[in-house]
């Protein structure tokens, strides 16, 4: 799964892309501007720059385009049901035709005076935000709880290797001083050694330095331990005699604290591994909480004011609405007829499946954008897996391949789906479903293109995760944090081969400023890439040509589907 960026990482990406020139005369910051814009995806700053100039869309390094006369708006009014039925024949109709079917965006407007509906959708996720805001409570709690427990094991498993040092080795200098500062040091004043060293500064010192055997009856008699003290020491009789009592104390001590200490220990690490067990289990069972009311997604929640000159939105004369909207991605490839040589072929992509590499540098280059708007960064390996998943052949029957590697070109239909849910009044009221695919949209694009839809599909899904694993402060969550921390403590790489790097930086700086330049003259001596570079005379007339026979398929049905006629 693609890794979240460092605030540094992404102002570094921004200024990067703000360095590029204008792509069809839209400049790199407004390009940011639409990048910020919350409904924008970046497929959609794609096709708004391909179609800023319609004479002169994407080709050569890429092929992107989309046939003006392959759109349509399509409206259907039927009893209620009916426009969820075309809805769900179609998404399981499409794999039958070798369609791909992926939805990219959804939105939702229920009217409160339909009770009914709200209560089922509304309601439900205002239920569900109500679970949510329980268990986040609850694994915070746990947590705390956690750490509270995990401190006491951790105070209480030192304390058990001092005894253990002390049983292994026969040095007890931590164990006496650990009864000295809490336990002799509560016993009162003039009574603790502490107190008395005001009397003999040394006390401390020599009671550490004593062994338990001195005062242990079995190696020395009672009568002579003082003695023995005394001489072993070099103190006064005196003080002899309170270090004898003071170590018949730490011998008892031991006897009684450390059965207490293992029975402690073994009680609060049982109770750790539950509370750690249970702060896991609140993560994984919200998971599907915060999945279901993300995809609930309110059209309030992105233009609050959106209703308010909506004359469609009328809840004052008593009826009950809905809208309801989805989008979707369609797509499939399709063979050209004398499609056009390429001018070599210099890869051989991903595991040689390819006959040239889909990811390349125009994919590289729109994949900063990607980074930028989902706050996410794609390593190589996240590359693989979505050429991997693409390419695989899947058994299942409503699952096909995404992309085929013997296939250079696809066509893709960009539809918006809205359902307008309604209920009128009695006595003459009616319950109504009117269905808009407002628009159906072909696209023609060449693999890469594919690609980065793609990548925004696999950018959409893990900014999800991460955005719950962020709520819930998942393990992975715990895991980047700490790379970054570990990252901040490696040592500085040498800079033996600074001025080297800094040669090379400046060489692809004067490329960067000097291609846009050169581009104007390239065309003139040289193909600008393996995709097809002429646009009027095969673009239009062939490859547009050539998709309009599933363009009309797609429209026959629906518009059969919708009881509207077909075409032609």
């Amino acid at each position: 799964m693609t890794r979240t960026l460092t605030p540094e990482e992404r102002e570094k990406i921004k200024e990067e892309i703000l360095k590029e020139p204008p792509i069809n005369d839209i400049s790199s910051e407004e390009q940011i501007e639409l990048l910020d814009k919350p409904n924008n995806m970046v497929v959609d700053v794609l096709q708004e720059l391909a179609e800023a100039k319609r004479e002169a869309p994407f080709t050569g390094d890429v092929m992107f385009g989309a046939p003006g006369e392959m759109q349509i708006i399509l409206d259907f009014t039927g009893l209620r049901g009916s426009g969820s039925n075309i809805y769900h024949k179609f998404i399981y109709l499409a794999p039958k035709w070798r369609l791909t079917v992926k939805k990219v965006g959804e939105s939702l407007f229920v009217s409160p005076v339909w009770a009914e509906y709200y209560n089922l959708t509304i309601v439900q996720k205002q239920k569900i935000e109500s679970a949510i805001k329980t268990g986040l409570a609850s694994a915070t709690q746990a947590v705390a709880d956690y750490e509270l427990l995990k401190h006491d094991s951790r105070r209480y498993r030192e304390i058990l290797d001092y005894f253990v040092k002390a049983e292994k080795t026969g040095d007890e200098h931590v164990l006496r001083s650990l009864f000295v500062d809490r336990v002799d040091a509560y016993t009162g004043e003039g009574f603790s050694m502490v107190t008395m060293a005001r009397r003999w500064p040394t006390i401390i010192t020599d009671f550490i330095r004593m062994k338990s055997e001195w005062t242990d009856p079995k190696v020395i008699k009672g009568d002579k331990q003082v003695e023995h003290v005394r001489k072993e020491l070099d103190v006064s009789a005196a003080e002899a005699t309170v270090l004898k009592t003071k170590n018949m104390l730490y011998r008892e001590w031991v006897e009684l604290f450390l059965p207490q200490v293992k029975e402690r220990y073994a009680r609060i690490e049982n109770l750790v591994k539950a509370r750690g067990k249970s702060v896991d289990a609140y993560r994984e069972w919200l998971k599907p909480y915060i999945a279901k009311f993300k995809t609930m997604k309110e059209t309030e929640e992105t233009r609050p004011g959106a209703w308010t000159s909506d004359a469609y939105v009328t809840p004052g004369f008593g009826q009950t609405e809905a809208l309801v909207g989805t989008r979707l991605w369609v797509w499939k490839s399709f063979p050209i007829v004398e499609m056009g040589k390429a001018a070599a072929k210099l890869e051989k992509g991903y595991k040689g499946k390819f006959e040239f590499d889909p990811y390349d540098d125009w994919v590289k280059r729109w994949q900063k954008r990607l980074e930028y708007k989902y706050n996410l960064k794609f390593e190589k390996k996240d590359i693989d897996d979505i050429l991997e998943a693409a390419t695989a052949k899947k058994g299942m029957t409503l699952e096909v391949q995404q992309m085929y590697p013997e296939d250079l070109y696809y066509i893709l239909f960009d539809m918006h789906w809205i359902i307008s849910l309604l209920k009128t009044p009695p006595p003459e009221g009616i319950e109504t479903d009117n269905l808009m695919i407002f628009p159906l949209k072909t696209w023609i694009m060449s693999q890469n293109a594919l690609l980065l839809h793609l990548m925004e599909i696999r950018a959409r899904e893990d900014a999800i995760t991460h955005y719950i694993n962020e709520i819930i402060g998942a393990k992975e969550i715990e895991k980047e944090i700490l790379e970054r921390v570990e990252e901040e403590f490696k040592p500085k790489k040498p800079e033996r081969f600074k001025s080297w790097r800094n040669f090379k930086k400046r060489c692809g700086s004067f490329k960067a400023r000097a291609k846009p330049g050169l581009l104007k003259f390239y065309h003139l001596f040289f193909r600008p890439g393996p995709y097809e570079p002429v646009f009027f005379e095969r673009v239009s007339k062939m490859y547009f040509r050539a998709s309009g026979q599933y363009y009309g398929q797609m429209v026959d049905y629906l518009k059969d589907a919708m009881k509207i006629g077909k075409t032609g």
